[in-house]
């Protein structure tokens, strides 16, 4: 049996409820009183203040260390996704999609490894890929009534959160008791699309047959226009001087010992992602008295994203001596890289350098599901409480490629010596024409990333009469996770070179080549430049035209290869070409139970607590298929493991209402994805990599501290800091393997998925804190301000940096984290400023070229204000990304940049209303 600890609440509601205040309010009103000394002579407050109380109360009164945001009124948030509302607290890292918070890190553990729910049931991914992390930009803050974060476990709560638990709180029908109707009407504005899409809100609530009864439905309907520039490398490699020699010699052109990094497929890139969302929720509860309440209650989401990311992709890789670099055009620069570089077309094509016109088009759709029933009974003492849920989640990737190429040019010329480091290109040929092609591919792969769960839980809650135990509580749980992918894959190829039109084919389980036609090498290239000259654009912006930084010259505009050019040459039909070593399903079956019991002792400084052990029983079932003698056959996997997952919240009140301590001491658990249990194998025939998953994986264990101490100075003001400390143990990280291709002898090298031997021990320390400055005179009585800091290390990471040896940090985890906001509020008129910035973060150790890469230190300020017009009316006005910040990516150095990403400035504009 492990020891696990989780202490009590801790610090961090102030970041999340800050954010929220700085929402516009919508009827923020504050009776002219002093500020009060004591919490039950306080002023009730609406707007900002109220939500800030309501987070703050969700805080103090936790039996676990928790952070919250409350949301007053439709739309109040301060962010525009569920995601972006939680980069405000302490502890919680945002990764971005296009400028849109997407999914979030909890102290330092992946989006995957953080378990998110929907009123206590599971929140589904529908991240391509099948993994475990939630896609926060389809879940609309106008559902919510609240969220909490909460980072120690007691044992009634579902396992699977590593580094915390998120939990959403939609808004219920007794919440208010007098039937309403409200939405709200915006408009926002992209700078890099120059578009304006809208955004609609509604929800309306009533009670009914004497009160007893109760429905709310709202729904939320929205349009966006994503567009965002990026300049990337794909990967930074290190040459072998002579392939034709036994061994690797590294290319070394400034003679220092060390081999030189070479930039691996430099490109430029503008992604347009036009979105469509909707969402619907409808609670119905039943209240004869008040000892009783059943529910049924469902919320659906669906976004349709239809995808044109036009690439200008360079291949630099050719197998000969000194790799094509010619040395007497180019320099090395700072940390072995090359600041520029000319690579000598030496070889012809196919196999030589070349230059790419290519688009990713298709759509993207993801569909969530989650419904479930139950009841609440108190019999005396007892209560009953009973849950029955479904939830069901789809991501579906249409992708369709169109990809025009120039094999076999003369020369390319990448020149990295400007203030960003980014790449500014030279080309033999003219990009905005269709001079030089000799190869047009339209490709098809469709993905489906199924999962479902089906869950049912029973728990009965005891209250003794006095005496030590305050609460006497178990339950049991079943939850059944099914996770399934089916993958496709048909191109057609026309190769001017050889004059072959090339099909492809998954019969004998890997991809092979099948020749439709062969035509004279000239006709089939003069038919590829005349079908692109009369099909493609050259875009609707100049590339990187609206960042501020990044990108001083060179290539403004190529061809645009979009649906018109891929639907000229004819799309092919790919159902009928299933990819099996991509094909899978995994099934988790899940059968907890546990017991715990609250407590509550002393008369000077009162000790209250939650402790209690978990036990969880798994199952995994992994199915998929293996090429055997080159015949397709089917595999399966079973895998069982049992957790005993111990905790321990404790708090002590040394001033009542004031100032408390807490120390938490809980072990949590966090299982793989399903596509790292999957039996899958895939191959990346350009970078001559591949990837397979690995069915008998155990699941990350760890240890978890906290130790903290919170100041509440009044209904809206506190101060806390916590030290918290995480020992995991059996983590996932990638190993590497060799693979020899058996009908090419192509050997390529394949990451598995394997439980790491060593133990990772995260330790750090939150502050946070938030505050009306009511004491101030007249108008500067409705300033407030809300802070905090994380700072995080790590020790014990086993990867290591390949060339130099160097210790990396625990991926994902950034040293350095924080939230300064400042407001006002007055009875009219409220306006917020706040600024969220992160230090650089490990993305994974091993990259492409071996190197490790990193997100870069990133920050944003985002602001809002609002008019109250009357108490049901009001307007309000919001911009994001107001500095046009810019986020870049590095392989282990500023001057191996891997991507530079603009994606500008958002603005919002509405009307918000209640009747």
């Amino acid at each position: 049996m492990r020891l696990h600890g989780s202490i009590g609440t801790t610090s961090g509601v102030a970041a999340l409820a800050w954010a929220l205040a700085f929402a516009p309010a919508a009827s923020a009103q504050v009776e002219a009183q002093p500020a009060p000394q004591d919490e039950a002579s306080e002023v009730v407050v609406t707007g900002i203040r109220q939500s800030l109380a309501d987070a703050q109360s969700v805080k103090r009164n936790s039996a676990q260390v928790v952070d919250a945001i409350s949301a007053e009124d439709i739309g109040k948030f301060p962010d525009k996704n569920i995601g972006e509302a939680l980069q405000r607290v302490t502890g919680v890292q945002i990764t971005r999609a296009g400028g849109e918070g997407q999914s979030i890190s909890i102290r330092g553990a992946e989006p995957g490894l953080n378990r998110v729910e929907i009123n206590g049931q599971t929140a589904l991914s529908t991240v391509v890929g099948s993994g475990r992390a939630v896609e926060f930009r389809d879940l609309p803050v106008e559902f919510v009534s609240r969220v909490e974060v909460v980072k120690s476990a007691t044992p009634d709560m579902t396992e699977g959160g590593l580094g915390g638990t998120v939990r959403i709180l939609t808004r219920r029908p007794f919440d208010s008791k007098k039937p309403f109707i409200a939405g709200s009407v915006q408009g926002i504005y992209g700078t890099l699309a120059d578009k304006v899409d809208p955004k609609v809100a509604l929800i309306g609530s009533t009670l009914f047959n004497n009160d007893t009864m109760g429905i709310l439905v709202s729904a939320t309907y929205e349009r966006r226009s994503l567009w965002y520039d990026q300049l990337r490398t794909t990967g930074w490699r290190q040459i072998d001087r002579d392939p034709a020699t036994a061994g690797v010699q590294a290319l070394d052109l400034n003679g220092d010992g060390r081999g030189d990094f070479y930039p691996d497929i430099p490109r430029p890139v503008i992604n347009r992602e036009s979105t469509k969302r909707g969402a619907i929720s409808g609670v119905f509860e039943w209240r004869p008295n008040p000892d009783f309440r059943a529910f049924v209650e469902g919320t659906y989401t669906k976004s349709k994203m239809t995808l044109d990311s036009q690439f200008l992709q360079l291949n630099t890789v050719q197998n000969i001596v000194d790799g094509g670099v010619d040395r007497t055009r180019t320099t090395i620069g700072p940390e072995d890289t090359a600041t520029s570089v000319t690579f000598i077309g030496s070889l012809a094509a196919p196999n030589g350098l070349a230059v790419s016109y290519r688009n990713i088009l298709g759509t993207q759709n993801r569909n969530t599901f989650n419904a479930q029933t139950g009841f609440d009974w108190t019999l005396g003492r007892l209560t009953l409480q009973a849950r029955g849920g479904y939830a069901k989640s789809r991501a579906y990737n249409n992708e369709i490629n169109a990809t025009g190429a120039a094999l076999g040019i003369s020369s390319l010329t990448i020149d990295y010596d400007n203030d960003q480091q980014a790449p500014n290109i030279t080309l033999p040929l003219d990009q905005t024409t269709s001079q030089g092609l000799n190869q047009l591919i339209v490709l098809r792969r469709p993905r489906y990333n199924d999962q479902e769960e089906f869950d049912g839980r029973l728990d009965a809650e005891f209250k003794p009469e006095g005496g030590f135990f305050t609460s006497l509580k178990a339950g049991v749980q079943k939850r059944v996770l099914t996770a399934d992918s089916r993958y496709f894959d048909r191109s057609v190829t026309l190769n001017g070179y050889n004059g072959q039109t090339i099909t492809n084919s998954y019969a004998t389980g890997v991809s092979s080549n099948v020749t439709v036609s062969t035509v004279p090498s000239a006709q089939l290239t003069q038919q590829i430049r005349d079908l692109v000259a009369a099909n493609a654009t050259l875009g609707d912006h100049d590339f990187f035209g609206n960042a501020d930084r990044g990108y001083d010259g060179g290539i403004r505009r190529w061809l645009n290869l979009g649906m018109q050019v891929a639907d000229a040459v004819g799309v092919p039909d790919p159902f009928g070409n299933a990819v099996p070593l991509d094909t899978w399903e995994v099934k988790d079956d899940n059968l907890a139970g546990y017991g715990q019991a609250a407590f509550a002792f002393g008369d000077g400084i009162r000790i209250t607590g939650v402790t209690g052990l978990r036990v969880v029983d798994t199952r995994t079932t992994s199915d998929g298929f293996q090429v055997r003698a080159g015949t397709v056959t089917p595999v399966s996997f079973e895998g069982h493991y049992t957790e005993f997952l111990p905790s321990l919240n404790l708090k002590a009140e040394l001033i009542p209402n004031r100032l408390q301590l807490r120390a938490t001491a809980t072990e949590v658990l966090a299982r793989p994805s399903p596509a790292q249990l999957a039996p899958r194998f895939a191959l990346d025939a350009v970078g001559l990599t591949g990837s397979r998953g690995n069915p008998a994986l155990e699941p990350y264990r760890a240890r978890q501290y906290d130790l903290g101490i919170e100041f509440y100075a009044n209904r809206t003001g506190y101060l806390s800091a916590t030290y918290f400390r995480k020992e995991i143990g059996s983590f996932i990280q990638n190993g590497s393997e060799a693979y020899v291709e058996p009908t090419t002898g192509v050997t390529y090298t394949v990451t598995v998925p394997v439980n790491g031997t060593s133990k990772v021990t995260i330790n750090g320390a939150e502050v946070g804190g938030q505050y009306v400055l009511d004491f101030l005179p007249g108008a500067l009585g409705n300033l407030g301000v809300i802070a905090n800091y994380t700072y995080s290390k790590d020790s014990g990471y086993a990867d290591r940096d390949v060339f130099t040896g160097g210790a990396l940090s625990f991926p994902g985890l950034s040293r350095h984290s924080y939230n300064l906001s400042g407001f006002y509020e007055d009875s009219i008129f409220s306006a917020r400023v706040s600024y969220n910035w992160r230090s650089k973060y490990l993305i994974t150790s091993r990259g492409r070229g071996n190197n490790p890469e990193f997100g870069e230190a990133y920050g944003q300020w985002d602001a809002s204000a609002g008019v109250n017009l009357n108490q049901n009316l009001s307007l309000f006005f919001e911009g994001v990304n107001l500095t046009n910040a810019v986020r870049a990516e590095n392989a282990n150095s500023i001057y191996r940049r891997t991507i530079i990403e603009s994606f500008g400035r958002r603005f919002y504009a509405g009307v918000r209303a209640r009747f």
